[in-house]
């Protein structure tokens, strides 16, 4: 290992003062370790302090040379390691080598098999991570000796097979070149990154290059690249900003430039006093070995929050903030939290809070409605997620019992809603699109059902039923209207008999057209031949999609659809495993896969709303930024790194560990030091997020998707913060920006009749009666938690009606025929549930309607619970909220269902 040395900044504007060290290094080649980083410091740059003047890379760019010849700076490379491309190839190789497997051998252990071919992501990533750190199946075998278990002989086979892929060899390649001690291999992999910015002006400015005069032609421009790598390189020496840890293919990197003669200088922000916090530092940048010089001997100044952070850590509880109100925001779920955003972003403040947070990838779907433009692929189209979806209901699972693979369908109630409302389906010259309300009303009677003839069975069975309940219901001599319907077809009041026989048959229809479609597209075969899997495909979106699109923008959407299945057809990939046909569709609709996570080598997130922690790193350059730390519950902090070595255990990675620092060109020990330096890499993040800061506010979200009663996090419990007055966390003083015109718009509706169920609703809570009123022609439940209620209801009133109206039905028959309404459910539930009914004491009332006496008995069937207080407000949140068919998309309620 070569000595480097270690430039240290407690504050930016050190690096800028006249007697600093750092303006030794102004005209040497800059890499930072995030984009983030370099962004922050030309955005620092433009406002005349164009300290740097040299370009500035990312390490993301180098890592794009990964996997590429750099024996010459001109040649077209097939297999760069970090593109969705190879590891899409290595993800289907996983495939096809897991079913050779299956088919040579019985298994050892049937279901540790399946648990490999359920995560063959996970198993590529531990794979690849070993590979970056120089690692091959043969001398982790040797390590491991006889200490090799089933699934870790598993991993070692499908590497093995890896390794004769053109996708590792180019990497193998690429390290070979990179480790000869070859400068001019150094000088070519720049070359070619000076090349690919050069080609776009917006990258050529963040690289800090300036303009060049003219255009020119693509040799022009090689000689061009060429020039300036040359230049930059020829003193030997890198300035790297902002490595506070390092990766195994980093450091791999590192040692091949020293060994090639260049000098490395590390910048970063440190101080020595502080050895919690920057322990990671230390640790990573080897303060023992390396040298640490300051760039300047002033004191910093730094902002109250950041100073008491480094205090606390450092165990000093002696600062006391106590003028900085409002600081922390306890927000109880996530339309909350929104709120508070949108009023923000309304405010007539010049910034706007810069939101992080170590949940940014798990909130971001949320959040980035609020303002944030982003670039679509094809895949963000409705056309393209209707596809996707499409072949989202197709899955392979292993038969632990019989050892074999089985290809089926997999319908779910969620995936046809969205497919039905993308509305590319049209039935009787109507779209799917108008079906999906009813169709959700079947969600009950479909929920595990997986297949298209256990749908379509179902759907008639419905049918069915209906017909049979809905004939008996029909009284011989009174005339069914619109006033006194709800009071005869009481069946309705399930949501899977409160559909129009015409809608259910569309329904049914609609079905069979999506199998169409999903027969089209999946062979029988486990292996899909790409090109034919084309040509299927072309042709039914041309027949029976394409067509039936009127909007202009989508047409023109759907052909660049067709331009990119031609280029598919013509593509590197004969062939897919039919279980990664959708990985292969994601990747040609986005040249992206759902299972990457570059973040660490540039996959930003700095163009969303909310951006990760790790982008944390541009704020110490921004000037008057405010900061929302959010999301920082106990659960999201310390930051995990998230390295999983599955399917090796923690025994054969110690072995690894261990050995690692024997063996020349071994950097597997790195990984080792990120997992057990968690709580030093949150605790640098989180301080370098505040250093800067003009102000900085933090919140958690307690009732956070399925998690729940979440608190905040250690780190904010030693600052000491009181949680923020209710005026602050609805951000009441935000005054909302002006100018925006309205227009007055009339439009027609069919107004419902007002029953008086309607009345009676208006008692328990005025939001319910208006949606009931809006949504709903009968009272209608859709979920089983109501479903039950209604069972005991009806039980409970078919025997008041027998024993006090001159009934004939005995027990059994009110039994069967409430059970008939429910031929889902066991019979054992339907016992239970019977059992209660009949210990209710019921009593019901009459209506009149046109003359004709109806029993009233709908309030007991739509509004359960005891009688409710009627309330001024709108909505009169209280216990009664859970037996709200409606409490899911109400903001108000917050009691949950005891289900």
């Amino acid at each position: 290992m070569w000595s480097q040395s270690v430039l240290t900044y407690a504050t930016v504007d050190q690096l800028f003062e006249p007697q600093s060290l750092f303006h030794d290094y102004s005209d040497v080649l800059h890499i930072t370790a995030t984009s983030t980083l370099r962004s922050g410091i030309t955005m620092y740059m433009a406002e005349d302090n164009r300290l740097i003047t040299a370009p500035i890379l990312t390490f993301a760019q180098i890592l794009s040379m990964v996997g590429c010849d750099i024996s010459k700076s001109n040649s077209y490379d097939t297999w760069p390691w970090y593109s969705s491309k190879t590891q899409l190839k290595q993800y289907t190789l996983i495939s096809q080598v897991l079913r050779e497997i299956n088919e040579e051998n019985t298994h050892e252990n049937p279901k540790i098999y399946n648990a490999v071919t359920k995560n063959k992501d996970v198993l590529l990533r531990t794979l690849r991570m070993f590979i970056e750190a120089g690692e091959t199946s043969k001398t982790v075998k040797q390590k491991l000796g006889q200490s090799v278990v089933y699934e870790e002989r598993l991993a070692l086979k499908v590497w093995e097979k890896l390794e004769q892929d053109d996708t590792y060899k180019a990497f193998e390649n690429w390290g070979r070149q990179l480790q000869a001690s070859n400068t001019k291999n150094i000088e070519n992999m720049f070359i070619k990154i000076f090349c690919d910015l050069l080609y776009q002006d917006s990258e050529r400015q963040s690289a800090n290059i300036l303009p060049i005069a003219g255009d020119m032609e693509e040799g022009q421009l090689f000689t061009v690249a060429s020039k300036l790598a040359r230049k930059y390189i020829s003193n030997k020496r890198i300035v790297l900003h902002g490595f506070y840890f390092i990766t195994p293919i980093q450091q791999r990197i590192i040692d091949a430039l020293q060994a090639a003669g260049f000098e490395i200088i590390h910048l970063i922000n440190y101080q020595h006093e502080y050895k919690k916090v920057f322990e990671v530092v230390d640790v990573f940048l080897e303060k023992e070995q390396n040298k640490f010089m300051p760039v300047s001997k002033r004191r910093p100044f730094l902002n109250k929050i950041a100073q008491k952070f480094l205090y606390i850590c450092e165990g000093n509880f002696e600062l006391d903030l106590t003028d900085m109100p409002d600081k922390y925001l306890e927000f109880n779920h996530m339309y909350q939290f929104k709120q508070y955003i949108q009023n923000e972003m309304r405010s007539e403040k010049e910034v706007h809070d810069f939101i992080i947070s170590p949940r940014a990838r798990e909130v971001r779907s949320q959040v980035e409605d609020m303002g944030t433009l982003r670039q679509l692929t094809l895949k963000d189209y409705p056309i393209g997620q209707f596809l996707l979806d499409l072949h989202s209901l197709s899955i392979t699972t292993f038969n632990e019992e019989t050892e074999q693979f089985i290809d089926r369908e997999e319908l779910s109630v969620d995936i046809l809603m969205r497919i039905f409302s993308l509305g590319y389906i049209h039935v009787q010259d109507i779209s799917s699109r108008y079906l999906v309300r009813d169709l959700s009303k079947l969600r009950e009677r479909l929920v595990g059902k997986v297949s298209f003839a256990e749908w379509k069975q179902e759907i008639m069975s419905i049918m069915k039923e209906k017909q049979l309940l809905e004939e008996a219901l029909t009284p011989d001599n009174v005339k069914v209207t619109d006033d006194n319907e709800v009071y005869i077809y009481k069946n309705r009041i399930l949501s899977y008999y409160d559909i129009t026989f015409e809608n259910l048959e569309r329904i049914y229809e609609v079905l069979k057209a999506i199998e169409k479609l999903y027969e089209d597209i999946f062979s029988s075969e486990s292996t899909i031949q790409v090109k034919d899997y084309v040509i299927r495909l072309v042709e039914h979106l041309n027949e029976e999609i394409i067509p039936k699109i009127e909007i202009e923008e989508e047409i023109n959407v759907a052909q660049e659809l067709l331009r990119v299945f031609e280029d598919m057809g013509n593509s590197d990939f004969d062939n897919f495993d039919r279980q990664d046909l959708i990985q292969g569709l994601r990747f040609f609709l986005s040249e992206e896969l759902a299972n990457n996570d570059n973040s660490l080598f540039g996959e930003s997130l700095i163009d969303s709303k909310i951006v990760s922690l790790q982008d944390g790193d541009i704020l110490p350059f921004i000037e008057n930024q405010s900061v929302h730390l959010a999301f920082l519950d106990n659960k999201a902090l310390p930051l995990s790194q998230n390295l999983v070595t599955w399917p090796f255990n923690s025994n054969s990675m110690d072995i690894l560990y261990k050995k690692a620092p024997e063996h020349q060109g071994q950097y597997i020990h790195f990984i080792q030091r990120r997992k057990i330096y968690d709580a030093a890499i949150t605790k640098y993040l989180l301080y370098v997020i505040m250093l800067n800061a003009s102000s900085i506010k933090f919140s958690i979200v307690t009732n956070l998707g399925s998690e729940h009663g979440l608190k905040r996090s250690f780190y904010l419990d030693l600052l000491d913060l009181t949680e923020a007055s209710e005026k602050a966390k609805e951000n009441a003083d935000v005054h909302a920006l002006s100018g925006i015109d309205y227009e007055e718009v009339e439009i027609e509706v069919n107004k419902p009749k007002v029953t008086p169920l309607v009345e009676f609703t208006r008692k328990y809570c005025k939001k319910r009666m208006v949606l009931s009123y809006m949504l709903q022609k009968t009272p209608s439940f859709e979920t089983n938690y109501h479903h039950r209620y209604i069972y005991e209801k009806l039980i409970s009133q078919l025997n008041y009606f027998t024993n006090n109206k001159q009934g004939n039905l005995s027990k059994e028959d009110i039994r069967a025929l409430v059970s008939s309404m429910y031929p889902h459910w066991s019979d054992t539930k339907k016992r239970i549930l019977a059992e209660r009914g009949e210990g209710w004491n019921y009593q019901t009332g009459e209506l009149l309607i046109n003359g004709i006496r109806f029993a009233d008995n709908l309030k007991q069937l739509h509004l359960f619970g005891k009688e409710v207080t009627e309330s001024n407000q709108f909505a009169n949140a209280g216990s009664h909220c859970k037996y709200c068919p409606f409490q899911d998309r109400c903001h108000e309620s917050e009691f949950s269902r005891d289900e």
